[in-house]
């Protein structure tokens, strides 16, 4: 299991929106969105899954979009589900999954 935390400006609901967009254009499949009120707006959790060929596995990857003062959102990302076997072995999946949410973190600045 990898995570990433990042603290980013703008509001949840259009990082939301962009995530989901841009995810779905690399073939992950959201499974499903809640929303939640903060104190400085709307906060959401969702899961996005995506498929490999080359493991026969399935990777997740739980965002959790929380909304700060300031304009600002903080941004968790969580990767599972992303090694098989007895071994425990990745395959590089959670690296590659990585790599797409940096580059989406950083168009979205």
């Amino acid at each position: 299991m990898k995570e990433k935390q990042v603290i980013l400006n703008g509001n949840s609901y259009d990082l939301l929106k962009y995530l989901e967009k841009n995810l779905t254009a690399e073939n992950y499949e959201q499974s499903t969105t809640y929303e939640f009120d903060f104190d400085y707006g709307k906060g959401y959790l969702t899961v996005f899954e995506k498929y490999f060929y080359r493991n026969e596995s399935v990777a997740t990857l739980t965002l959790h979009i929380h909304p700060l003062e300031n304009e600002q959102v903080e941004l968790i990302a969580i990767i599972s589900g992303s090694s098989v076997g007895i071994l425990n072995i990745d395959f590089g999946v959670s690296k590659a999954i990585l790599k797409t949410l940096d580059q989406l973190i950083e168009n979205f600045k």
